[in-house]
Formats: structure tokens, C-alpha cells, sequence
């Protein structure tokens, strides 16, 4: 818990590059540390704890490393314990008063219900969300725990399904004992509990009572009508969560974009919402998509789990074909950009006059298409 609260720190302070955005994230867990108990948010270190302990017995599937423990980043802390480790008492809907135990403590269920996490890609986000996926479904201590893993096809939501299924199979003495599996799900036969994978087909998806709904790639939703049945399908839980983890895109006017510019008002707060969580990781107006030392602000990761090198290659390429230029700025900058293709460059086109003078357009015939 301490790493999570010192990452924010040391954002805040500058040892640690970031953009505002995250820095507006950071600020706003630091103050509800300090400050949140006056309007009834409160931080169980242990709760947070409790899930990052989860992840000592997550291990990594995929490389060199395959078998061995996760060790999580420090922003993945970050926003594990942000996630898991602020609380609101539960208030009892009939009477308004708050709900006690059989011993007469107060009972406690997570403040965040929906949270949005922006961030380029190859930055272990699957890591996060199938480790998030596993605890929701079994050591939450939730009776009957629906987890969906979802994508724009079921193909791609199998990708994580299959990376956390593969932990279940590499973790056998920990994870093997927690739960089972087939080819369809993930499940813990004790609690009735399951995490399964489901495509963006929404006509499949009522009748859902979701603990946890996990959406990869929001970007990439066409339509709103997946992220409106998920939402409405966490009612009946008593502390749901809706998670969204997706880089930038294309479509500004699409769920994606409309969830971005929510999260930006909350973090900014023009918008009150203290069961919203957001953090997006980008370059601030201004920053040289090609200068190396900002790029860490939209790649928390880079130099662990993604190549200085890689991204040395890919800048190069998309300096020189500017046909790959949106590529590498939306999945590898998280900057939105308007076209995912484009022909001609921009920052020439800015730099041409405004009018061209008299002399010039007598001169010269003009077209305009």
C-alpha cells in the first residue's frame, strides 16, 4: 500500500513524470486521504492490502518470466488501491440509516463503481485486469460473483480469459485451489462464483447480475448499447464495478470519447462523483510526440514491461511515413486523434498563410476540393 501511496507522492513532487491528467488523479487520492472522512469516504489499508496480496500468487504467463510471481508496477498499486481501499458505509435504502453487522459494526462496501483507465498500449494492462478478474470471482467474498472479461468479439475477450485461465493452471497450489475451469469459464464451485468471457453482442446480454464487468479496448465499441447492458446489470450488487481499460482512438463521438470527457470533468471537478474513478495516461498539449522524455506519461511501464527501443523503432517510422503516424500516437502515445488515417501533415498545413495575397491568386489558378 505504501508503494501506491508514495507513486502518487512522488508524482505530485516531479520525481515521477507525468501528464496533469494523472497528476489531477493523484492529487485527488492524496486529498481523499487526508480529507475524505469529512464527507464519508474512508481508506481500509487492509482492504487494499488484501488484493495486492492476491497478486503474490498471480503469476506471469507469457515470456522469461512465465511461472514466476507478478511484482506489480507501482501505478498498477496505484490504482489497485485506490480501487479496493476506499469505503462508504452502507446505508439502508428503506430507513436511510447506516447497516450494522450482527456485532454491531458498520458495515463498509468499496466507494468506486465504475472506473476508467487510459493508458498506450504494452503496458501490462491485462495483467491488471485479469488479476482483477480472478479476485472479483473468487476472494472477494462474494456469494454468486458474476465476472465477464468483454471485447468487440468473443476472440478478443478469450485473449485475457485464456492469459488468466493460465494462471489458474501455472498457480496450482494457490490459485489451483481457489478455482476451476473449462473452456468456457473460470469458476469457484463454493461461492457459485464464475469469470467468463463475452463478446460485444448485447442481444446476449440481459439477464446478467454482474459483480464485475471488465471492457477491453473501449475504443473500439462502435456503439454504447454493451457499456449501457453492463451498467445496468450491476444494480442488484452491493459493490459492483464496472472497469474500463482501453488506449485512445478514432471516434470522438463514440461511448469511449463520451466516458473520457466525464472522467476529465470529475478529475478537474466540474463533476462531483466519488463512485467514479478515472486515470489517463497521455502527453500534455504541447508535448513533442517525438521527444523520448515525455513519453513515459502515456507509458507508466516503459523500460519494464515495454522496450525503449521498440518505441525508438516506431517513432522513427512514424516520422517518416506519416500514414503510420496515427498508429503510433493513439496505441503507443494515447493521444485521440481525428482520422485513423491521414495524407497529408497537419503541422505543414498550420504553418501555411491564412490568405495568400491578391498578386498571388491572379497569378496562379486555385481549385478547391
Amino acid at each position: 500500500v505504501t508503494e501506491g501511496i508514495r507513486y502518487a507522492e512522488q508524482v505530485i513532487s516531479g520525481e515521477i513524470v507525468a501528464c496533469e491528467l494523472v497528476k489531477l488523479s493523484c492529487r485527488r487520492f492524496l486529498n481523499d486521504l487526508e480529507h475524505g472522512h469529512e464527507r464519508g469516504i474512508y481508506f481500509m489499508e487492509a482492504r487494499a492490502q488484501h488484493i495486492l496480496d492476491f497478486y503474490d500468487f498471480v503469476p506471469h504467463v507469457k515470456g522469461d518470466l512465465a511461472g514466476k510471481p507478478i511484482t506489480l508496477l507501482a501505478w498498477h498499486v496505484f490504482i489497485l488501491i485506490n480501487l479496493f481501499g476506499f469505503v462508504i458505509p452502507l446505508i439502508d435504502e428503506l430507513t436511510g440509516e447506516v447497516r450494522v453487522d450482527d456485532d454491531g459494526e458498520v458495515i463498509y462496501v468499496r466507494r468506486f463503481r465504475t472506473a476508467y483507465d487510459e493508458v498506450a498500449r504494452k503496458n501490462a494492462k491485462s495483467t491488471l485486469s485479469s488479476g482483477i478478474g480472478l479476485y472479483m470471482a473468487g476472494a472477494d467474498g462474494e456469494g454468486g460473483a458474476e465476472v465477464y472479461y468483454t471485447a468487440t468479439t468473443r476472440d478478443q475477450a478469450r485473449i485475457v480469459f485464456e492469459d488468466a485461465k493460465n494462471m489458474v493452471k501455472k498457480a496450482k497450489k494457490t490459485l489451483g485451489r481457489l478455482f476451476g475451469f473449462n473452456k468456457l469459464a473460470i469458476f469457484q464451485e463454493k461461492t457459485a462464483s464464475k469469470f467468463e468471457p463475452l463478446s460485444s453482442d448485447a442481444n446476449n446480454l440481459d439477464g446478467l447480475n454482474i459483480h464485475c464487468g471488465i471492457v477491453d479496448e473501449l475504443h473500439a465499441h462502435k456503439t454504447r448499447d454493451v457499456w449501457d447492458v453492463l451498467e445496468t446489470a450491476t444494480g442488484a450488487r452491493l459493490q459492483s464495478l464496472l472497469f474500463a481499460i482501453t488506449t485512445a482512438g478514432f471516434n470522438r463521438e463514440g461511448i469511449c470519447f463520451e466516458l473520457r470527457d466525464y472522467a476529465i470533468k470529475v478529475l478537474k471537478g466540474v463533476v462531483e462523483d466519488d463512485t467514479f474513478f478515472a486515470v489517463i495516461y497521455t502527453l500534455d498539449e504541447g508535448d513533442d510526440p517525438f521527444d523520448e522524455s515525455v513519453w513515459i506519461k502515456a507509458n507508466p511501464g516503459l523500460g519494464i514491461c515495454k522496450r525503449f527501443d521498440d518505441m525508438r523503432r516506431l517513432a522513427k517510422k512514424a516520422k517518416e511515413q506519416i500514414a503510420a503516424r496515427p498508429n503510433f500516437l493513439t496505441k503507443h502515445l494515447n493521444m485521440w486523434v481525428n482520422a485513423e488515417s491521414i495524407w497529408m501533415e497537419m503541422e505543414k498545413w498550420d504553418r501555411c498563410p491564412i490568405n495568400a495575397d491578391d498578386a498571388e491568386l491572379q497569378t496562379y489558378p486555385v481549385w478547391v476540393g
